[in-house]
């Protein structure tokens, strides 16, 4: 058991780095200081005008179908593309960030719980995934390539479970690259009350966070805002512009995929 929580742990803390990395890069008013990987909140930013806490969170999934088990199917897809990223990173010393949005129908395929997901879909899956970053890899730092049914490449050989991928390569930036599933199927939509819910949740524990932080932020990771077929826009854009009651300092809304940061108006309630 205790070696199960560690790989979990070490899973969720390299994925966690690797999206502070993300934000970093996308948010140009990101200030300067050494970050620091912690528990309550998630990172401690060393700056200037004193510590600053960020806590990191994702919006959750509803469970519409008893048969399908989220978190166990996130499980599956995640060691899909750790065995790929293994395997890439064997032959090559590239770091990549790359992100596969697959087909909502997957999920309760392959998830039902009197069922085993079939080991040669999962190794199906992870070739092909892993041809696809071979043949489709930027070469320059910062680049990245879309690989979705608008392209040649996605209408000729893009399998028919897969909606798109993301390939972006941040060698010389990260230490480490990113391969995860940035859609893995029932994403809960981006709405006032999917947003409202998690700031709610969060501004319950701020009070067990560093006391030391002069400033807190919290980041909404959402993965759903082009492929998601519950993607509404008129909901996203409400809930975007709407204000939020925070204890939180600023709240932002960050896209994983393509790296865009939106921050959120709130009100601004004392502890």
């Amino acid at each position: 058991m205790s070696e199960n929580v560690n790989v979990n742990q070490y899973r969720k803390e390299k994925h966690e780095w690797a999206t502070m990395m993300l934000f970093r890069s996308s948010y140009s008013s990101f200030p300067l200081g050494e970050i620091e990987k912690s528990e309550c909140p998630d990172f401690l930013v060393h700056t200037k005008k004193g510590l600053l806490g960020i806590e990191l969170t994702e919006l959750k999934y509803d469970r519409q179908n008893v048969s399908f088990n989220p978190r166990g199917h996130e499980k599956w897809l995640e060691s899909i593309m750790e065995a790929a990223q293994a395997e890439f990173e064997r032959s090559s010393e590239l770091k990549l960030v790359v992100d596969v949005h697959f087909l909502n129908e997957l999920g309760p395929t392959v998830s039902h719980p009197k069922e085993e997901p079939s080991l040669l879909l999962h190794d199906g899956l992870k070739e092909t995934i892993l041809k696809i970053v071979n043949e489709n890899t930027p070469e320059a730092t910062g680049q990245q390539y879309i690989i979705d049914r608008t392209s040649k490449y996605g209408y000729l050989n893009l399998p028919s479970i897969i909606e798109a991928i993301y390939v972006k390569n941040v060698t010389g930036r990260y230490a480490e690259g990113l391969w995860y599933a940035g859609i893995s199927t029932m994403v809960k939509p981006l709405s006032v009350e999917s947003v409202g819910q998690r700031i709610a949740d969060k501004n319950l524990k701020i009070s067990h966070y560093n006391q030391q932080c002069e400033r807190m932020w919290l980041m909404i990771i959402q993965n759903s805002f082009l492929m998601s077929s519950l993607y509404d826009p008129q909901m996203a854009y409400r809930a975007l512009h709407h204000r939020y009651l925070s204890l939180f300092d600023r709240v932002f809304v960050f896209e994983r995929s393509e790296g865009h940061v939106t921050e959120l108006p709130i009100i601004r309630i004392q502890k």
